[in-house]
């Protein structure tokens, strides 16, 4: 590890499922030796609330988030693929009963807004037993309120989409003004892209989700504010 200023905050990143975290970590991981500032690269279990009772409220965050229908199809077939190619994580016993249900993120999406209550009710708990499903918006970040609270202490909140563009911003704010690529970065991506959802199901998806989108919404507000925002913009 590099020279660390010890003297500034810790950065906690946060590891949002299915937002690039397995690329944005290798390349961190790749540059140890040039951090300059604390910096933790924390697992799927880490949250803002939990970073304030770990690292002290000083802390700030760093994290991606990505548009809540990509992400949700993303989520779908990563955990129905078991994390392959780039992982092997079998499922939970929760896991296996819901991929028994649904064999597509559009079945499961379209299930939402079911008449049929027990398929409706299957797909509630498809929600809560996949797991990047169960771990949204809500879990890492809390709720609108929480989020903006902790607006102050955020260094890094950026699109996946945007993520690319802003890379050499994002490492200068996360203490690595001087970065390396390393030759093949980690790279969690699907075999081949995920089907669209067709209209109804993502108007399932947007109802149910709800509060999913308002969350986006609003880090990407907080992305534009701190200049991560789209290019164009």
């Amino acid at each position: 590890m590099g020279i660390v200023n010890k003297s500034t905050p810790s950065i906690c990143m946060l590891h949002i499922g299915k937002t690039g975290g397995s690329y944005l970590r290798s390349i961190l991981k790749h540059n140890e030796a040039r951090w300059t500032r604390p910096l933790h690269l924390l697992g799927h279990g880490a949250t803002l609330k939990g970073t304030a009772k770990r690292f002290g409220a000083d802390r700030q965050l760093a994290f991606v988030v990505r548009d809540p229908v990509t992400r949700f199809s993303s989520a779908f077939y990563s955990r129905q693929r078991q994390g392959r190619p780039t992982y092997q994580s079998l499922w939970s016993a929760e896991e296996a009963a819901a991929f028994l249900w649904f064999e597509t993120a559009e079945e499961l999406a379209l299930a939402l807004a079911s008449k049929n209550e027990r398929e409706k009710s299957a797909a509630l708990f498809a929600f809560d037993a996949i797991q990047h499903l169960k771990g949204d918006l809500r879990h890492y970040l809390g709720g609108v309120e929480t989020l903006l609270a902790a607006r102050d202490n955020i260094a890094v909140c950026v699109d996946l989409a945007h993520l690319d563009a802003h890379l050499p911003a994002i490492m200068a704010r996360l203490g690595l003004p001087d970065f390396d690529m390393p030759p093949k970065p980690k790279a969690h991506t699907a075999p081949a892209p995920a089907p669209k959802l067709n209209p109804q199901a993502e108007r399932a998806l947007r109802a149910h989700w709800a509060e999913e989108f308002e969350l986006y919404d609003v880090a990407c507000d907080i992305a534009r504010q701190l200049e991560f925002g789209p290019a164009d913009a």
